[in-house]
């Protein structure tokens, strides 16, 4: 797979927002997030002696030119030329494919040194767009940088991945690319920091080095440099930041649990969260299971307890929530209520894209993304994956267990899902099919079928489990942690390299 190094070149405090922009993009697009690395010059940290050129050796490393135009020329960076006019004439110096994005009309009052620049850039005969807004721009830069690496080394995009980045794009908000000058790096977790970085650039993270953090992060649009201070950006201090609520009161999570089955009575726990949201994922899941009842059921000879809700199916509605809740409307928080027949976990927000609640309810919905960089952030730290697939294997869990299938509803601008405990209405397998399957010897827990896996292929892996078994990547590792503790299972490898197999008849 090509990895073209994309600089993306323009006046930085004119362009800063539009920058961001296009480097969350070309990290969040299905096709180009898979072709492209996004380089903007200021997100390198400098040395304490700088090369004062050090922007024009950045681009010497680079295979595409990306400017931006805007109605500022900026400073003299030497022989009268800015330093953005410089990157332009060594990308034409170096014959590098050259993407010229104008914003506004032709019209549009600017200094006399931008219009002597776009003289010569009409002089070289190079084929340029026009932008008003960022969604134009956004578009713009796909198309092109699609149009080239098709035509250069003839790679095109899946017709699922044209699928899903139109949808994502459609439906994502600008919200979340948004600059928060209310936080700076240092409210931001290290560790959270080194496990994204490291699993979006897929290596270990003891070959991740410190000041590289903050360049990669900047390049995905988890940060913007204000300045000569890092902050982090909407989506940046939601999966980053210890506290997101210091900014974004909004992203804390309201849990109560209820004696009985009505709202109005006393709670007999509350919290509420204000945490990055992999750290709010498992302390919600926790503060459900705990205020759930576990019933006594029988297993061998034994009597013991067993899960009201799959936790697989927790994690899956609480990180669904999270990750596609409106985050624009600061006026109302998630809200996680346990009951004593039901679990109830409202999102602000309809659901994105336009999308029906008998669609959602059908299982055949399309995965939108109304926040892509978040979806991808939880993806890096293996919560989710990008192609929709959770809510349908919510549903096939909660029906493999005896579970009724999840309801959903919408209730003031709220994308409301209600799970209730099994068999409840009927619902559930009887117990000759129970039977059956016992009998079998096939267990569709995560745990059953990572055994059936291994037994069959010999070999498994995180990746995998992930793949072609449909478990979300965390509770993979829960799994195969256990079995290699119990003996069951052999871990081989290190790093993302890491395999399993059988040590023994199970």
């Amino acid at each position: 797979m090509i990895r073209l190094k994309v600089f993306i070149s323009s006046v930085q405090k004119e362009m800063r927002a539009e920058r961001i922009a296009i480097g969350a993009f070309l990290s969040t697009d299905d096709f180009l997030r898979e072709c492209t690395v996004p380089r903007i010059f200021e997100e390198y940290p400098q040395p304490l002696f700088p090369n004062p050129k050090a922007y024009l050796d950045l681009l010497r490393q680079c295979q595409i030119y990306l400017l931006l135009v805007g109605s500022q020329y900026g400073i003299d960076a030497g022989d009268g030329l800015s330093a953005t006019h410089e990157e332009y004439r060594l990308a034409q110096e170096l014959k590098l494919p050259t993407l010229i994005c104008i914003k506004g009309a032709r019209q549009v009052k600017r200094e006399q040194a931008v219009n002597a620049f776009l003289k010569e850039i009409e002089a070289a005969k190079h084929t340029y767009s026009r932008f008003e807004n960022e969604a134009q721009l956004l578009d713009i830069v796909g198309e092109r940088l699609r149009e080239h690496i098709e035509i250069t080394y003839s790679t095109v995009p899946l017709k699922a991945q044209i699928e899903q980045s139109a949808l994502t794009h459609q439906s994502a908000s600008e919200f979340e690319r948004g600059m928060l000058d209310a936080m700076t790096y240092e409210d931001l977790d290290p560790e959270l920091m080194l496990d994204l970085t490291a699993s979006a650039e897929e290596r270990d993270k003891e070959r991740i080095l410190p000041d590289e953090i903050p360049r990669l992060l900047l390049s995905r649009g988890y940060l913007w440099k204000d300045v000569d201070t890092l902050r982090p950006t909407v989506a940046g201090a939601l999966l980053l930041a210890r506290k997101p609520g210091m900014a974004l009161p909004q992203a804390r999570v309201q849990m109560d649990a209820f004696p009985g089955t009505d709202r109005n009575a006393e709670a007999l726990d509350s919290e509420i969260l204000d945490a990055p949201l992999s750290k709010a994922v498992e302390r919600a899941v926790a503060f459900i299971r705990r205020n759930t009842p576990k019933p006594l059921i029988v297993k061998g000879l034994k009597r013991v307890k067993a899960e009201t809700y799959p936790p697989e199916v927790l994690r899956e509605v609480v990180v669904n929530a999270v990750a596609h809740r409106e985050y624009s409307d600061r006026g109302i928080k998630i809200s996680i209520e346990v009951f004593a027949d039901r679990l109830v976990v409202s999102s602000p927000g309809l659901p994105p894209g336009g999308q029906s609640v008998s669609l959602l309810s059908s299982g055949h919905a399309r995965p939108r993304a109304r926040n892509p960089l978040v979806v991808q952030g939880l993806s890096w730290l293996e919560l989710m994956d990008e192609r929709g697939s959770g809510i349908p294997r919510m549903a096939r869990i909660l029906e493999q267990t005896g579970h009724p299938a999840p309801l959903f509803r919408i209730d003031h601008d709220c994308l409301v899902v209600e799970i209730r405990p099994a068999n409840e209405r009927g619902s559930g397998p009887s117990a000759e099919t129970v039977g059956k399957k016992e009998r079998n010897g096939v267990e569709h827990s995560p745990r059953g079928l990572i055994l059936e896996e291994v037994r069959s292929s010999g070999r498994i892996a995180t990746r995998i489990c992930v793949q072609r078994l449909g478990i979300p990547s965390a509770t993979a590792k829960r799994f195969l942690a256990e079995l290699v503790e119990e003996g069951v299972l052999i871990m081989e490898g290190s790093g993302r390299s890491v395999s399993y197999s059988l040590k023994e008849p199970v």
